[in-house]
């Protein structure tokens, strides 16, 4: 295992665990919203720095580390979308659990691809 990707991966998960807690603790939303909207923000984040930006060979492999694992990947999270989930069907919200199911679900990985492809577009143009 090489020692330079692991300090890189773990750089970037410090920065991005700060900015995942700055980002939910300053929006000023319930926190089910401010999951969204940071897991929805890093897909298209991440749509652009690993499919475009790294696809098209404009960043190292080093830096997609930094910025795709270890920043994108503390900053949003799976386990804290599935946790708000539990938690406003627990509360009987279903059409709140419904439509925030759905839009990480879905949106998230639309705005993948859109980053990704516009990416794509520019860089050959």
């Amino acid at each position: 295992m090489d020692g330079r990707a692991l300090l890189l991966v773990a750089v970037g998960g410090a920065l991005g665990a700060i900015a995942r807690y700055l980002s939910t603790t300053m929006l000023p939303i319930e926190s089910h919203w401010s999951t969204l909207a940071i897991n929805l923000s890093g897909s298209l984040l991440l749509g652009i720095i690993a499919g475009g930006l790294h696809g098209a060979g404009t960043i190292s492999d080093e830096l997609l580390l930094l910025l795709g694992t270890g920043i994108l990947g503390a900053f949003t999270t799976m386990s804290t979308f599935s946790v708000d989930v539990m938690r406003l069907i627990d509360d009987s919200q279903w059409t709140t659990a419904t439509v925030y199911l759905v839009s990480t679900a879905f949106i998230g990985p639309i705005l993948a691809l859109i980053g990704w492809k516009c990416t794509s577009m520019i860089l050959t143009a």
